[in-house]
């Protein structure tokens, strides 16, 4: 599949349902030149409230890294000791 070329900003509107769920408009997948299994990684800012980030993560990529860091369960460890001493 070829990836679309989009030249302009795009503006497309989509409704948040009752359980969190939303559909992305069409425009926005032909921009992000998403593909089903893909991971949409949302990211705010509190500097700009109301404002969100997306950043597409490709299905082939998305879990790439694991292992690299250790353990699922050994990188949960090791943050849940880093937060409890932040409260010493």
């Amino acid at each position: 599949m070829t990836p679309v070329t989009i030249e302009r900003p795009v503006a497309a509107e989509a409704r948040l349902r009752p359980k969190n769920q939303l559909t992305l408009p069409e425009a926005i997948v032909d921009a992000l030149d998403a593909r089903p299994d893909d991971v949409l990684v949302f990211e705010t800012d509190p500097g700009q409230p109301g404002t969100a980030r997306v950043h597409l993560v490709r299905h082939e990529f998305a879990g790439s890294m694991t292992g690299t860091y250790g353990t699922t369960e050994s990188v949960i460890a090791f943050l849940r000791e880093e937060h409890a001493a932040w409260g010493e």
